[in-house]
């Protein structure tokens, strides 16, 4: 069971778009870190390129930070997003662009929009027969910035390649599609843009107003302006959004309220009578959503709040069938039944993660940890010591320390129902063993960004950055054992509210990471009590309030 097999070889397609702050970086090099195999991006943005598991995939552009990615056994969508290159060297050029960013700040009449806008050509008015629009009042459900765009302003007719037709009474008129204007770069086909980064857009109809560009533009321009446009924007968003400030300005929407899209499928089986009928809404939906794992995670979900465990069984069932070889919809499985107190359907589900990532260090680890929650803790024990038997030694952090901790637990509170065939030490003193809680993260995919927020009953905040950007050490130490969780101690939690928020940067690819968060409340006590919850996160760059824990979960 111990055995190390080797990665499979086989190569496979990975895919994606290259951004920059919402805008496509054209021409982008995507290599295979030590071969000859590399390719770029085209106009859009976009790219394909044949790669082995476990090989390195790297992007690189002139003027933007090189991004390294190791390749797993399930990647097959990337969506990178590049940052601009900041050298010490350039200070002085950088200070010397600062002096004249006032030629960026314009002056803003009614309602907030700007008397004018930078563009490719220099600045236009925003007056005239333009169209104004703030990035907040678009669609940020759509699946492209067309879609956003549709329906929020006169006149626009949108096909089904995403090119935008202008209509209106003083318009051009004809049968052009429009060009697009995004940050200064010119596109003529529409481009891939984050549509949460979208500041603000400026559509010109009339002749008088693209005449600049020429002949190209007939069919009009969609200005998009991004919220990374000028480096001092980014440098302030960085500090916003990366800095550790010293006093919580309480800015976290509590995650019960957070305004999401609800899937049309949910809706039906919402707006059901019977348990019967839903049933069959999820039938007819399995048709176009074989494929999706939160569709099946959703709905049996509902059928476990509505107490249908049976059918909720069933839903589950067809997942596994469905995804029996991909490892991280696996997670989000056993991830489902953890929550529902489902033990020995979760321990099901982790033995078979285990023979599909034999090398993964999270593989021991969740299998021992459902060995325990199955009360076999002979078979826990072992899970564990054959971690132990894979590392030289321990690193004290990541999955290294959470195994341990879960090793001393185990030792400690069932040492006589385990053979241990090696001297498990112990302190002397055993409180020093005991928390007030234990909290454990754990995420589907190893791609997941987000930015944890701890604020202590004073209202000082402890942000820990899980990004590739802020952390590329950590997330390199996680795709090399082969693990996606984290765990933190709070010796005291004392009188008052701790909050546990979060702000999820997404995770390259087309859909929603799960994120499992186990809490332990008296760790390593006699009255210890745990709550697992589960989270689907689709919502990004909000910060959001996942947990309120305080004093009187102590107590039973």
């Amino acid at each position: 069971m111990f055995s190390m097999q080797a990665f499979a070889q086989t190569k496979q397609e990975v895919s994606g778009y290259v951004t920059s702050f919402g805008t496509p970086v054209v021409n982008a090099k995507v290599a295979v870190v030590d071969t000859d195999l590399m390719t770029a991006t085209d106009s859009k943005g976009y790219y394909t390129i044949e790669v082995t598991p476990r090989k390195e995939l790297q992007f690189s552009y002139v003027g933007l930070q090189t991004v390294t990615i190791i390749i797993e056994d399930v990647t097959r969508t990337l969506n990178v997003k590049m940052l601009p290159e900041v050298n010490d060297l350039d200070e002085v050029t950088v200070t010397a662009k600062n002096k004249n960013q006032r030629d960026f700040e314009e002056e803003y009449g009614p309602y907030g929009k700007p008397r004018r806008m930078p563009t490719a050509m220099g600045y236009i008015s925003t007056g005239g027969s333009s169209a104004y629009l703030k990035g907040a009042s678009l669609n940020q459900a759509a699946v492209d910035i067309s879609r956003a765009i549709d329906g929020r302003a006169a006149g626009l007719e949108v096909n089904s390649e995403g090119e935008i037709y202008i209509r209106s009474g003083n318009s051009i008129n004809n049968n052009v599609p429009a060009i697009w204007d995004v940050d200064g770069m010119i596109y003529k086909e529409p481009p891939f843009i984050d549509i949460s980064n979208v500041q603000d857009i400026l559509i010109l109809k009339s002749l008088s107003q693209v005449n600049r560009y020429g002949n190209m533009a007939s069919g009009g321009v969609i200005i998009v302006r991004t919220k990374g446009a000028y480096f001092a924007q980014r440098k302030e968003k960085v500090n916003k959004t990366y800095g550790n400030q010293q006093v919580y300005s309480d800015d976290a929407v509590a995650v019960e309220n957070l305004i999401t899209v609800t899937p049309d499928y949910l809706k039906d089986l919402e707006n059901s009578n019977t348990l019967e009928e839903a049933f069959t809404i999820y039938k007819e939906a399995l048709v176009t959503n074989a494929r999706d794992v939160a569709f099946y995670a959703d709905v049996a979900q509902y059928f476990y709040d509505k107490k249908a465990t049976d059918k909720a069984h069933s839903v589950l069932s067809e997942m596994e069938t469905a995804f029996e070889t991909n490892a991280e919809a696996l997670k989000v499985l056993a991830y489902t039944y953890e929550a529902n107190a489902d033990r020995e359907k979760a321990l099901s589900v982790y033995k078979k993660i285990f023979r599909l990532r034999p090398q993964y260090a999270q593989s021991y680890r969740d299998l021992g940890n459902s060995f325990a929650a199955a009360e076999n803790y002979q078979k826990a024990w072992l899970m564990y010591m054959g971690y132990m038997n894979t590392t030289d030694s321990l690193s004290g952090t990541g999955i290294d320390a959470i195994v341990y901790r879960e090793m001393e637990a185990l030792y400690f509170q069932h040492k006589d129902k385990i053979d241990a065939d090696a001297k498990f030490s112990l302190p002397e003193n055993k409180s020093e063993l005991a928390y007030d809680v234990r909290l454990v993260f754990e995420w589907n995919t190893s791609e997941a960004e987000f930015e944890l927020e701890f604020v202590n009953p004073q209202n000082q905040p402890y942000v820990v950055n899980h990004t590739l950007e802020q952390n590329p050490e950590r997330i390199r130490d996680e795709k090399l054992k082969g693990y996606t969780s984290e765990e933190f101690l709070i010796d005291d939690l004392g009188s008052g509210d701790w909050l546990v928020n979060l702000k999820y940067f997404g995770n390259k690819q087309f859909q929603p990471t799960f994120l499992k968060v186990t809490t332990y409340y008296n760790w390593q006590q006699p009255n210890q009590k745990q709550k697992v919850e589960l989270f689907k996160l689709t919502r990004q760059n909000i910060k959001m309030q996942l947990l309120k824990l305080n004093n009187r979960n102590l107590r039973y």
